[in-house]
């Protein structure tokens, strides 16, 4: 006969008397027995559920035969017989019945077992890779250059609530002009350019010997005309025009890319290499002559003038001329007071003498940095934080990237990818334009207490098997993180950017074993919407721990983070997916 206690799984976890399946092919089980110990199956039935616990419509789950039942294999008297719905035959969230019916081989049960409830909520399974325990580590130091600022969180005091600034900066500069002379004659750098505008790079230029953006940043040589940078270096490109003009209209036009790279490679100082390249110098110029007039920089910081015998190369060109010329200044700030910050916006100021043919009177004109355009990169922000090991410098506007070992700890590069890419918030996408905004300490932990409940949710949820080892414990994994401004326990009066009450308000999931293969599932009984903030997830702790093993003491330093700073997440781990919306996601995960 069929036992009294029929079961739904995966997991096999009941509550309220409904069991809770996260699965829409769940299994079915009933122990069997016979009283003559013959080998038993059992036929399976299953139900819709009406709203007073009563079953409505019975479910067709196979047409292998007229009924549309299944039966399980014959097993012995005593053990459990079961079954695996196939796919395509239940609904996700949606509640269901079932009972069973035993056969001997010879004689069918009179009656049915018991009527078993469960419920289909499917919103997750991500089918993990093995975890390699010789995984190396990313190196987090190096960091691809980006011409996208991120500024850092501006709060609005006022409201105490937490935007973005929405200022990108950025601006077309204007025209740049000398004096006009005696005869209508005058001189002007134009606006910037577009790469495309005006005549093309020539082919054929090189520097004296190595150096401008060579060797410190390469990616700055591909000549594109825009600004990019690293935590540590900014780069831009300019194609400027040199108009002459006579009586207001334009007689000839040089053109010439500019280039300023600043490096942040000292600790109380920074360098700035100036580098022209021309692009065309027609025959009615003579002769054009450049130089820096003067470097500029707020209180605290002392630019040093390099002495024009500092230039490699020339800065002097005639007609068709294309050698590069470039110099290397530098910037000195005052460091000797502990706990400090400063902002500087480094300017230069550059000189031309230009010597139009024809023309008797040698034209002046002067080219600021700042006047030509501005972007949120040009701001360098310097510490003598007790949270660094020594005074640096940093582009602020500039958001590094921490990047997962996610061979190492695939459950936790698991759940946060999930939560990027399943939830409107994309926290931490850079493609998405989503940063993450660092909080030190997090609040000293209560952003976490109210996403984990830590005395108890990942210890009553999680799979032992999905563990690393005999001696590795549960963790609460929460994404975002609880050290920044967008995690889901940053109340909304203190800049929080997605607060939620609790993390049962989050996407809940848990890592278990399923035949030897580690999933990631969603929690049973924990409705999933996909219209989520947050994720807590019951996890290993010792791969939710070394996830973030080096961004404390490595990452953040290196990076010099300030409370507020953007930074992105790469989890270092994708999913092919047969179903990814607002439903269900169910991948095989890769590592990149």
């Amino acid at each position: 006969m069929s036992g009294r206690t029929p079961e739904a799984g995966l997991p096999f976890k009941s509550a309220s008397g409904k069991w809770q399946v996260n699965t829409i092919t769940p299994t079915l089980r009933n122990t069997v027995t016979d009283a003559d110990g013959d080998k038993v199956n059992l036929t399976f039935e299953v139900w819709t559920a009406k709203a007073d616990g009563t079953p409505g419509t019975k479910v067709k789950l196979t047409d292998d035969n007229e009924y549309g039942v299944l039966v399980s294999p014959y097993v012995n008297s005593g053990q459990k017989a079961q079954v695996k719905v196939p796919a395509g035959r239940l609904k996700n969230n949606t509640t269901y019945m079932f009972h069973t019916n035993a056969y001997d081989g010879s004689l069918y049960e009179t009656t049915w077992s018991p009527w078993a409830t469960f419920t289909v909520r499917a919103g997750i399974d991500l089918t993990l890779p093995a975890r390699d325990s010789t995984s190396p580590n990313p190196n987090q130091t190096i960091q691809k250059p980006s011409s996208s600022p991120e500024k850092p969180l501006v709060v609005n005091s006022s409201s105490l609530s937490a935007q973005p600034d929405s200022d990108s900066g950025g601006g077309g500069g204007k025209e740049q002009c000398g004096p006009v002379g005696k005869d209508g004659a005058q001189v002007c750098f134009g606006k910037p350019v577009p790469a495309d505008k005006g005549p093309k790079m020539p082919s054929t230029l090189a520097p004296p010997e190595p150096g401008g953006a060579a060797g410190v940043a390469d990616w700055c040589d591909d000549d594109l005309t825009l600004v990019r940078a690293t935590r540590t270096l900014v780069c831009e490109n300019r194609k400027v025009p040199a108009y002459y003009r006579k009586d207001g209209q334009v007689q000839a036009t040089a053109w010439f890319l500019f280039q300023r790279l600043i490096s942040l490679d000292g600790v109380n100082s920074f360098s700035e290499t100036l580098t022209v390249k021309p692009i065309g110098i027609p025959a009615d110029f003579y002769r054009i002559q450049l130089g820096i007039y003067q470097h500029l920089c707020e209180d605290g910081c002392d630019p040093v003038e390099a002495d024009p015998s500092a230039w490699k190369g020339k800065p002097d060109w005639t007609a068709g001329d294309t050698h590069i010329a470039y110099i290397t200044s530098s910037y000195l700030w005052d460091d000797s007071t502990a706990d400090k910050q400063y902002t500087f916006k480094p300017d230069v100021q550059i000189n031309g003498i230009i010597d139009p043919v024809g023309e008797e009177t040698i034209q002046t004109i002067g080219y600021q940095w700042s006047l030509g355009g501005v972007s949120d990169f040009d701001e360098v922000r310097c510490d003598t934080k007790a949270q660094s090991t020594k005074a640096g410098c940093v582009i602020p506007a500039y958001a590094p990237t921490y990047t997962f070992n996610a061979g190492k700890n695939p459950q936790a590069a698991a759940h946060a990818w999930l939560i990027q890419q399943a939830t409107p918030k994309t926290p931490g996408v850079q493609s998405a334009g989503t940063p993450l905004y660092y909080l030190p300490g997090g609040r000293d932990g209560k952003n976490r207490a109210v996403i984990c409940d830590e005395d108890s949710w990942a210890r009553n949820n999680h799979d032992a098997d999905a563990m690393n080892s005999s001696t590795d414990t549960p963790d609460c994994d929460e994404f975002t993180f609880n050290a920044t401004y967008n995690s889901g326990g940053m109340p909304a009066n203190l800049g929080g950017l997605n607060p939620v009450s609790s993390g049962s308000k989050c996407i809940q999931s848990y890592a278990t074993k399923v035949d030897g293969v580690i999933h990631l599932r969603n929690l049973p009984g924990a409705l999933t919407t996909f219209k989520e903030v947050c994720g807590r997830s019951a996890i290993s702790g010792s791969q939710n721990r070394g996830s973030m093993g080096a961004f404390s003491a490595g990452f953040v330093n290196n990076m010099r983070l300030m409370d507020k700073d953007a930074y992105w997440l790469e989890t270092n781990i994708t999913g092919n997916c047969t179903s990814a919306n607002s439903d269900a996601w169910r991948c095989k995960m890769t590592l990149k």
